[in-house]
């Protein structure tokens, strides 16, 4: 029979039927997990990494993964989600957050995370003037606002954060 018309199954040998099974939404959390850590093919990987809510395996995958394709999908998908793109836990997020190393994805947060809290959190973190500027004319929480403030000024007396750096402080 064609590969086109068997039925998807994640756990099929072809890594099409794999990848459709999961573009299907026929893979549950704990088999996208075993994909993404395990399954030979990056396209699989990387379907997988689209459709999973855990953020812990999603770090992983877009810090070490081989594949391009597959970092990049986990990239979004973790950025996505910390940013309150789900349902996932207030509290799960913040320490995410506090684990994360990546300055594009704590930029994110701090500009689009759905809760203010969230926002806060990140801006500590952050070194890019440019961006704390913008925070703090722009953020609709006036808690936000204030946070980037204090930090803007803080980074102003200090004399850090160069306009060539990464734009977060890793401390």
């Amino acid at each position: 029979m064609p590969w086109h018309r068997r039925k998807p199954d994640i756990h099929a040998k072809d890594p099409a039927l794999r990848r459709a099974a999961i573009s299907a939404d026929l893979a549950g959390q704990n088999a996208l997990r075993r994909l993404l850590a395990a399954d030979p093919d990056a396209g699989v990987r990387e379907a997988a990494a689209r459709r999973l809510s855990d953020l812990v395996l999603l770090r992983q995958a877009l810090e070490s993964d081989a594949d391009e394709r597959v970092r990049e999908a986990a990239r979004a998908r973790y950025r996505q989600l910390l940013a309150g793109g789900d349902d996932l836990n207030l509290d799960y997020r913040l320490a995410a957050l506090a684990a994360c190393c990546n300055g594009q994805i704590i930029a994110h947060v701090a500009r689009s995370a759905r809760e203010p809290v969230l926002r806060e959190a990140a801006i500590p973190r952050l070194t890019d003037r440019q961006l704390l500027g913008e925070v703090a004319a722009h953020d609709e929480n006036a808690s936000v606002r204030a946070s980037a403030e204090q930090r803007l000024r803080a980074l102003n007396c200090r004399g850090q954060a160069d306009e060539g750096t990464s734009g977060v402080d890793s401390s």
